[in-house]
């Protein structure tokens, strides 16, 4: 398999929306896997103006993100962002990453993952099984469940339990549809 196949595989795997795996450190067995992650286009939108840019002002690359381990080997990602320079508006805009927690080191993902074993377990086991330090894990827990309250919620779609008919165009139908 070659270098951009293997790489192509583990975008797909990863399933991180709109970005794409440009390198893989291979590490010891025991260390976690890393990944490093790029946006699969270069172009943003002005939250300002409204308006698409294509020009790259700064490019960031953030800290080691946790993410959901692969078996039993924890996976860590570095995401390269960019800034945007708008000439409508003349302004520089980062646009947010969904599957970033914001000033975290932790994807949404592998929070909520974490969120569902705390409530079977307790932090300090969720964090061994997790590889992350308990005060670090407890403090991403408290803050992500924090968070999620503050969100407004959103009900889910109901299933259609009742259809109305327009009575009049009803009658209207029924009575152009008998014989005469």
């Amino acid at each position: 398999m070659c270098e951009h196949d293997q790489l192509a595989f583990w975008t797909k795997l990863l399933n991180v929306d709109g970005f794409q795996v440009v390198h893989e450190t291979l590490t010891a067995p025991d260390e976690p896997r890393h990944f490093t992650l790029i946006p699969k286009l270069a172009v943003g939108v002005c939250p300002h103006c409204g308006q698409g840019c294509d020009t790259i002002h700064r490019r960031y690359e953030s800290d080691r993100v946790c993410d959901l381990p692969l078996g039993t080997r924890a996976v860590e990602l570095t995401v390269r962002s960019y800034q945007f320079w708008c000439d409508a508006c003349e302004r520089a805009f980062t646009p947010p990453i969904s599957f970033l927690v914001p000033g975290g080191h932790a994807t949404e993902r592998f929070l909520e993952y974490a969120r569902r074993l705390i409530g079977f377990s307790d932090i300090a086991n969720v964090a061994t099984l997790l590889g992350v330090p308990e005060n670090t894990l407890a403090r991403w827990y408290y803050d992500y469940v924090e968070r999620r309250q503050q969100q407004p919620t959103v009900s889910p779609a109901q299933p259609i339990r009742q259809l109305g008919i327009d009575e009049l165009s009803l009658k209207k139908s029924s009575v152009s549809s008998s014989p005469s």
